[in-house]
């Protein structure tokens, strides 16, 4: 049971515990029980506290410790990043694939961290199929494919050129600067 996340969630809907368990049709000390992991939450009670919360009931059941899979999918692993940031694709149907992150849109694919001695080696980062332009994704770790036909992973900020980008890679953190970008897709989740 992940009390810290009920908490804070009940924190930003100005509810108290006490509040919640009326909402509820229950004892306050049976919410108490429950956010300190002494009381098993039923499924219904999952679903009235996503209710009230505004939250997935697959989120409240795992915060309270459930394995959820309903909302798990299987994403290819469609290329992967060496240590100077570029981004490689493999050969059509050569893909792996693994569990994304929960809830991650269709078309969601990993990029494989290939840093031989580096803490990020194995490492994979979800990437969401949108692909956007660079003013959308300022400030926002995303993959980043540039004009001249590169792609790296990368934070975007403007550059000291109009039109053009500053981009700090990961996971080197070297910055290319004025560089002209294509597209950008959001990094959704990475996954040590």
């Amino acid at each position: 049971m992940e009390t810290t996340w009920f908490k804070g969630q009940l924190a930003d809907k100005k509810l108290s515990q006490r509040a919640l368990a009326k909402l509820l049709n229950l004892d306050h000390a049976a919410i108490s029980l429950m956010f300190r992991g002494k009381r098993r939450m039923t499924p219904t009670e999952a679903k009235k506290i996503a209710d009230v919360l505004g939250v997935k009931v697959t989120e409240v059941l795992r915060r309270a410790g459930v394995a959820v899979q309903d909302d798990v999918q299987r994403v290819p692993i469609t290329c992967y990043i060496n240590g100077s940031g570029v981004v490689t694709l493999f050969p059509e149907k050569t893909h792996d694939s693994v569990a994304g992150p929960a809830d991650c849109p269709k078309g969601t694919y990993a990029v494989q961290c290939r840093c031989p001695g580096a803490p990020q080696d194995g490492w994979l980062v979800f990437v969401s199929p949108a692909q956007n332009t660079a003013d959308q994704q300022m400030d926002r770790l995303c993959l980043v494919a540039m004009n001249e036909g590169t792609s790296t992973i990368a934070v975007v900020r403007r550059g000291y050129r109009s039109g053009t980008y500053n981009l700090i890679t990961w996971p080197a953190r070297d910055l290319r600067t004025d560089s002209l970008v294509a597209w950008c897709a959001p990094v959704l989740w990475i996954k040590p």
